[in-house]
């Protein structure tokens, strides 16, 4: 009986006075494995962890997929109320910051080279005079001022599948990529996607980010990540795509 007291008591620490519809959109080009594109609805991690948040939380979800500028214009506007997997270092340039939770996940940005062509040395000074792909618009701080000098030539490619297939074509000998996303096309083609990670050069914590008029939801949007956290699920669901 006590146990069941418990377990409503925590529930309704959840449960807002008046719940919310959340208006959220996904870049359309799709991001795996953090959105998949599929004519039956968003998958992927961030769809996934938006349907538990808001099964905790008592919140619905609006959902949608856009252009990459239109998507953060609307934040802007108003016309949506959350951003999924943002990092207020990402956002210095928005004028409206917006308001951010607990960290729900920490990618990080890995060099990759072609299955046995490892090299020991991986200073940014051993690539100097080589080419390095990178997933265009996404910014490296360790290697950018190289990339702005010349010292090394930024090849930018579109999205992440063909970055690993150009990669294997030998167009250059070494990539930065996310250690997700590496992990999910192994997954999905070993033989077609795989390569050698080699160090980090990066990491970032992923948010959600909340237009300021809903600021009041920050609290119970927490809570129900920090409970996916603490039960697993959250593990589960990047699991679901990487392992």
């Amino acid at each position: 009986m006590m146990k069941n007291w418990v377990f409503a008591a925590t529930m309704l620490v959840f449960l807002p006075a008046k719940a919310d519809t959340f208006r959220i959109a996904y870049y359309e080009g799709g991001d795996a494995p953090f959105v998949l594109l599929d004519k039956s609805g968003p998958r992927g991690i961030f769809p996934d962890l938006m349907a538990a948040i808001v099964k905790l939380s008592g919140d619905k979800l609006e959902q949608r997929y856009l252009p990459m500028r239109r998507l953060l214009k609307s934040f802007e506007d108003g016309q949506l109320d959350m951003e999924v997997g943002a990092n207020p270092k990402w956002r210095t340039s928005s004028h409206v910051p917006g308001v951010y939770s607990i960290a729900f996940g920490l990618p990080r940005a890995v060099l990759c080279f072609r299955p046995g062509e490892t090299p020991k040395e991986q200073a940014v000074s051993d690539f100097y005079g080589q080419k390095v792909g990178v997933i265009a618009g996404y910014s490296y701080p360790e290697f950018d001022a190289a990339f702005a000098s010349g010292k090394i030539q930024r090849e930018n490619i579109f999205n992440s599948p063909n970055l690993l297939l150009t990669l294997r074509a030998k167009r250059f000998d070494q990539i930065i990529i996310s250690n997700y996303v590496r992990q999910y096309w192994t997954k999905v083609d070993a033989h077609r996607y795989a390569c050698d990670e080699g160090r980090m050069i990066d990491e970032s914590e992923m948010m959600l980010r909340l237009h300021p008029s809903k600021a009041d939801a920050l609290p119970r949007l927490n809570a129900a990540i920090a409970t996916l956290k603490k039960s697993g699920e959250l593990d589960a669901i990047f699991r679901r795509y990487t392992d």
